[in-house]
């Protein structure tokens, strides 16, 4: 059977049980997570973000040429194809970074990237220029800073094209800034704020309506190339700062005067927000909800708190720090997995083909589960606790989910045995249970609507 400490490393750190996972930290599971820290990950093959947004616009493009098609039928035909074939480039960005997680060899850093991810969180929902791009934002943006520090991941996230195009900064002009006397046209605060309220500081973390207006003004000017750009040194979807557009002067941000000029002055202002006092505690506080409980020990997030401080932000070392707190091996299970982590974590448990029916429960669970990635209600993302995923309407759902994903994935008796043997210790009476099963699908169906499977 499946040690504590194993069961774990597995389940908590990484992206729930495997055979495979299982044979790499079978004689070291704190040495397989900590090994994973210094690992090369390059992530699933999507295109680039700045093509994806190109792609998108014309897409739209194309969209309002067939406006002047005469002919109504041949019209609506060719726009349901641009439609149709728009849709499957989504869906394959979909597929390839749901696979590259199902197959990940490094799923401890899989999870952090997600954790990440849902940290700096974008939404197709409103904003579906993004649609294309999101999966290449999490590539370039997160997944490309996982190795450096905090503040270089807020600076990747912060000055990307999809997170300026989904928070609204493109159109953010200061009132006194040429553009702005120009167009008449002024700020937009949705950037600067959930920078401080989500990315940084926290809600509690001490900053004023003033310092959002400052920090507003600070990262004026901050955009990206359009496709109609007639200057040749803005590349189209790629980010460029515009110098008209930027409020000129210095700017107060949390009692400290910023004198320094042009797009220098927002990213001044960026990295004293990544290393201040308010930000460590909060990152710290929801590494140790996701990692440990929805409610996780004072002493925990203090020790990680300390480890983000005395590092400067270095993530490696706050990841390292992570995985050597006491709290994080508790052998109770404290966390509800999240829909998207659960049907994660069936597909990696009996080593499931993604193709043909698989594909489609995987696709209609999360939906149905209502964890459509990257299709968060709000810049908040997906909330980490028990109560929001476990109403009984949703329980109910993911049970059905479970027993349809057991009979459809036609495993055999081998593959159950594996399976049972991969539980922990205690989970005996689910193993008794499966043994006892009339099936193998029943079986399965049985493991996956499991509290023991449901909760790590």
């Amino acid at each position: 059977m499946t040690t504590f400490s194993q069961y774990r490393a597995m389940s908590r750190f990484g992206l729930g049980l495997g055979p495979l996972d299982l044979q790499a930290c079978s004689s070291d599971p704190k040495g397989w997570l900590l090994q994973q820290l210094e690992a090369q990950d390059p992530g699933p093959q999507v295109p680039d973000a700045t093509s994806s947004l190109i792609a998108f616009s014309t897409f739209q493009e194309n969209r309002k040429l067939l406006n002047e098609v005469a002919d109504v039928d041949k019209a609506t035909a060719q726009r349901q194809a641009l439609q149709k074939t728009f849709r499957a480039r989504e869906l394959d960005n979909f597929r390839q970074r749901f696979e590259y997680a199902a197959r990940t060899k490094t799923p401890f850093r899989e999870r952090l990237v997600q954790f990440y991810a849902n940290h700096f969180t974008v939404s197709h929902k409103g904003k579906r220029a993004i649609a294309l791009a999101s999966v290449a934002f999490e590539n370039e943006a997160i997944r490309g800073n996982l190795d450096n520090s905090f503040a270089d991941m807020l600076l990747a996230v912060e000055s990307h094209p999809v997170m300026l195009l989904y928070l609204d900064n493109n159109n953010s002009i200061g009132p006194a800034s040429p553009g702005g006397k120009k167009t008449k046209r002024g700020l937009n605060e949705n950037l600067a704020r959930e920078i401080m309220e989500l990315h940084t500081l926290g809600v509690s973390g001490g900053y004023s309506q003033q310092d959002v207006q400052a920090l507003a003004k600070m990262i004026t000017g901050w955009g990206f190339g359009g496709l109609k750009g007639t200057n040749p040194r803005i590349k189209p979807g790629e980010f460029y700062f515009f110098k008209q557009n930027h409020e000129p002067g210095p700017q107060t941000l949390l009692g400290r005067e910023y004198n320094v000029a042009g797009l220098e002055q927002g990213r001044a202002a960026l990295r004293d927000l990544a290393q201040n006092p308010s930000t460590a505690r909060f990152l710290a506080t929801k590494l140790a909800k996701h990692f440990i409980a929805d409610n996780p020990p004072a002493d925990a997030i203090s020790i990680l708190e300390r480890s983000f401080l005395e590092s400067q932000g270095h993530l490696p070392a706050l990841h390292r720090t992570l995985v050597n707190l006491e709290a994080a091996w508790d052998p109770a299970n404290q966390k509800f997995k999240a829909p998207y982590e659960y049907v994660l974590s069936v597909v990696r448990a009996f080593n499931l083909p993604l193709k043909g029916r698989i594909q489609n429960l995987v696709r209609s669970g999360l939906m149905t589960m209502n964890q459509r990635p990257f299709f968060a209600g709000s810049p908040a993302g997906w909330p980490d606790d028990t109560r929001y995923w476990s109403s009984s309407s949703a329980l109910k759902k993911r049970i059905e989910w479970g027993l349809a994903m057991g009979a459809a994935a036609s495993m055999g008796p081998r593959r159950i045995e594996q399976a049972i043997a991969m539980l922990p210790a205690d989970a005996t009476d689910l193993q008794l249970a499966m043994s006892r099963a009339e099936s193998p699908a029943q079986a399965a169906g049985l493991m996956l609507a499991s509290p023991d499977f449901q909760w790590r």
